[in-house]
């Protein structure tokens, strides 16, 4: 018997009159305190634990590299702090933090060398460094040893998990072939690609230590979508810790931008092969993504999605580890950082 991941959350939204509900507050927390909380204590113990898992690896070198790049491990903040939420054992949810960045991580060398991307949080991609062969071989290694590191009570969970992320991550490749995206096809795809592991985050703890902590998870499920907007966004601006801006654009990436400019001339280059993508077209396909507002209506989308989220949150009783998860969804969607890279 399989198990499922949740289905994506219900676009029930109406952008047109919708404005963010301000008035949730984090308390005492703050999104720079969560980025100091991420950086200072949780870092260093979710890579030593890592580290632990895959020492015994004749390839722990390279099994570490990209850990080693960076990232502000929003992941295993999301784990640690919902763990805490159920009571759950700091050992057995370590375990789950570790073994939940593994997965991520091996997603994210395989995703560089699918997209042909050769930066990644300023260093070289995996497969810049060590090749194409490797770069497939020790993504394999990554996810085998993450699976083999997390308690067996969330195993069926982690392999539905997944292999949602596989199917949202095909879904992205397919969608390259077309021109007539829905807001609803783009939205099931990014639910599929990036939403379900940080879903992942919040319900592993659960299954774990068999509590439940009360939030809506399908209603949350929209700050999971707000992640991979704002990738699309950070993808046209500078600083961004790739190699250049617009490498959605050279890849033929329907994102939502794209999904909302929805034009024959942006088609026309988006299709182009991206060895003959110019800066030139680069250039023209952000000026008419500005004109027609479609960068502003996907940061409205991601905001709006974010506030949802964390008036899910804030019907928690109150806590500091409540107050550390809204702090958690401001830090993701305000701070100029590519979700895919964290």
């Amino acid at each position: 018997m399989h198990d499922h991941v949740p289905s994506r959350p219900s676009d029930d939204i109406d952008l047109r009159n919708s404005t963010p509900d301000t008035s949730v507050t984090n308390g005492s927390v703050t999104p720079s305190a969560v980025f100091e909380w991420l950086k200072n204590e949780i870092r260093p113990v979710v890579d030593d634990r890592i580290d632990d898992i895959v020492d015994d690896s004749s390839f722990s070198e390279r099994l570490m590299y990209q850990i080693r790049t960076g990232g502000k491990r929003i992941r295993p903040g999301l784990t640690l702090t919902a763990a805490e939420l159920c009571g759950l054992d700091r050992d057995l949810a370590l375990d789950l933090a570790a073994g939940i960045e593994l997965i991520h991580t091996y997603a994210l060398v395989h995703d560089d060398l699918a997209d042909g991307d050769r930066v990644r949080r300023g260093e070289p991609a995996f497969w810049e460094e060590f090749g194409q062969c490797d770069a497939i071989n020790i993504g394999d290694m990554l996810l085998a040893h993450a699976l083999e590191s997390l308690p067996e009570a969330v195993i069926p969970r982690a392999v539905a998990t997944v292999r949602t992320m596989t199917e949202g991550q095909q879904l992205d490749f397919d969608f390259t072939n077309r021109r007539n995206c829905t807001v609803e096809e783009y939205l099931t795809m990014v639910w599929k690609k990036t939403g379900v592991l940080l879903d992942f985050c919040i319900s592993a703890p659960q299954l774990a230590s068999g509590t439940t902590i009360g939030i809506d998870q399908r209603r949350l499920g929209r700050l999971w979508q707000a992640f991979q907007i704002r990738d699309d966004v950070l993808d046209l601006e500078q600083g961004n810790g790739r190699d250049s801006i617009g490498n959605d654009i050279r890849e033929g990436k329907r994102t939502l931008i794209v999904v909302h400019a929805d034009e024959e001339k942006i088609y026309d280059i988006l299709d182009k092969p991206p060895t003959e993508t110019s800066g030139a077209d680069i250039d023209t396909v952000c000026e008419r993504f500005k004109s027609n507002g479609s960068i502003s209506f996907a940061r409205q989308r991601m905001k709006t999605n974010a506030s949802d989220a964390m008036n899910v949150l804030a019907a928690l009783p109150d806590s500091h580890q409540r107050d550390r998860l809204i702090a958690l969804c401001q830090f993701v969607t305000e701070r100029g950082t590519s979700p895919q890279g964290q």
